[in-house]
């Protein structure tokens, strides 16, 4: 006979999925402070563990900033290593995060894809600074059927640009025939020496910056880009700096136009020292019958037809009630249990 409290009401024990994070400077912290707050939701939910069992960064102080906010966060302190090849020999981790400067991403992936036992992987954005590397990266992941390598494109999640593919998808503005992308924001940030000054590290502030934006132009578009038309120059930031003897060379404002082969157009409107923004992005989809306009940090979504005119234009707050907080240095929300 059972005792009281065992058997049938016992419950079996929750897969874990054991995370190492590639990269521990500002961007790595944050992938750590969410995969916390992910452990925590999935555990009360009794479904699967999450834990943080490793980080990987060739810089002490990183590492040290690392095991200090795994300890605020109440997680076992990690195992450290000083590079991603003792991370993924240690064995000690299912899913690898790669969030180290962009010029490191493509021996990285290469690495990990290449690893005889799987990892999945979550790449910072851009997948590497070059086409030829991306290539490759994608090239190696289509014979590794076991992993998932996927592109930290966030920005598709944010409450009022996923409304607003959800109302493009919809149907509601009809054909798509223009899209336009303003991002008006503060400078780059000061990263680990300095290295996101340099278009050589970067991939360049078009790449580095607004990969993001280009990718909801195609999303938008439903469709792939034959010609792309740009203007850009280096105007006010960093030309006081010097690094090395060095000084930074990444642009601070640039117009681009994309056309695609379905007629499409989309534009990007860049500059990097507008901080007297009230948003920092908007967003204006324009198809043959409507219109609609999503408004970051703001979280607005503004749609209208053109039989109804401006009187017509509907204005909503854009909120995910699966939001539990917001990260530590974007408008970028966290979704729990996702």
């Amino acid at each position: 006979m059972a005792r009281e409290g065992v058997g049938a009401a016992m419950a079996p024990a929750a897969a874990e999925v054991r995370y190492g994070i590639v990269g521990v400077g500002m961007m790595g912290r944050e992938h750590l402070h969410n995969l916390a707050h992910l452990a925590g939701e999935v555990e009360r939910e009794q479904s699967v563990r999450v834990c943080v069992t490793c980080l990987a960064d060739p810089h002490p102080e990183s590492l040290l900033l690392g095991l200090r906010l795994a300890a605020e966060l109440g997680l076992p302190p990690p195992q450290t290593f000083s590079g991603h090849r003792e991370l993924l020999d240690s064995g000690l981790c299912d899913a690898v995060v790669v969030s180290s400067p962009n010029m490191t991403h493509s021996e990285i992936l290469m690495d990990i894809i290449g690893y005889a036992k799987p990892h999945h992987v979550l790449v910072e954005k851009p997948l590497c600074t070059t086409v030829q590397d991306c290539e490759k990266v994608i090239e190696a992941a289509k014979h590794r059927p076991d992993i998932l390598v996927q592109v930290g494109l966030e920005y598709r999640y944010m409450p009022p640009v996923a409304k607003l593919i959800d109302i493009v998808k919809s149907g509601t503005l009809g054909q798509v025939r223009m899209v336009a992308i303003r991002e008006h924001r503060f400078p780059f940030l000061v990263k680990v020496k300095n290295w996101n000054r340099f278009n050589y590290n970067s991939g360049g502030t078009l790449v580095e910056k607004c990969c993001h934006f280009f990718d909801l132009i195609r999303l938008f578009a439903d469709a792939n880009p034959v010609r792309v038309m740009a203007s850009g120059a280096i105007d006010v930031n960093h030309k006081d700096e010097v690094y090395d003897g060095k000084v930074p060379d990444i642009i601070d404002n640039a117009y681009v136009i994309v056309e695609f082969d379905n007629g499409c157009r989309g534009m990007l409107d860049l500059c990097m020292f507008a901080e007297g923004s009230k948003n920092e992005q908007e967003i204006s989809v324009v198809g043959d019958t409507g219109k609609g306009e999503a408004f970051v940090p703001e979280g607005v979504v503004r749609v209208g037809k053109r039989a109804g005119g401006r009187d017509g234009v509907v204005t909503v707050k854009a909120e995910d009630e699966r939001i539990k907080y917001v990260l530590l240095c974007h408008n970028i929300s966290m979704f729990s249990g996702s």
